[in-house]
């Protein structure tokens, strides 16, 4: 059976890969998936009795968990640096379906920071009005 990887999201998206025996990721020109900002060989996919098996070098993540070596399925989402692919069977109806990954929010500290400055602009407000009859 002929697995590919089609590209999710970043400048591979649309893109689809077919997978050989071995399919080497990462961003050296020689890889059979090209994707910067990676290590020179990244991951590799590896067909292993009959099954496809994920063997990261550097940091990879399978359906929302960074994954050391794991076997894949049709359907799994996997994610190299900011690039998403999803793995693909032809003629096979994935056992998942591509999910949006939820951005990051990190906005927390902005708000205790406002919090705080507001805190501050009403007790100079209130230092203000009981001491503004008050003469020296």
């Amino acid at each position: 059976m002929k697995y590919a990887l089609k590209g999710a999201s970043g400048a591979l998206t649309g893109r689809k890969f077919e997978l050989g025996e071995i399919t080497r990721i990462g961003s050296d020109a020689a890889m059979d998936v090209t994707i910067e900002g990676l290590a020179g060989e990244h991951a590799r996919i590896l067909v292993r009795d009959g099954a496809l098996v994920l063997e990261p070098v550097g940091e990879c993540v399978v359906n929302g968990e960074v994954a050391g070596p794991v076997a894949l399925q049709s359907g799994d989402e996997l994610r190299f640096g900011t690039v998403r692919m999803v793995l693909q069977a032809p003629g096979l109806k994935p056992a998942r379906v591509l999910d949006r990954v939820p951005e990051k929010r990190s906005g927390g500290w902005r708000w205790a920071l406002a919090g705080v400055l507001l805190a501050g602009a009403a007790a100079a407000a209130g230092w203000w009005w009981l001491t503004r009859g008050t003469v020296e």
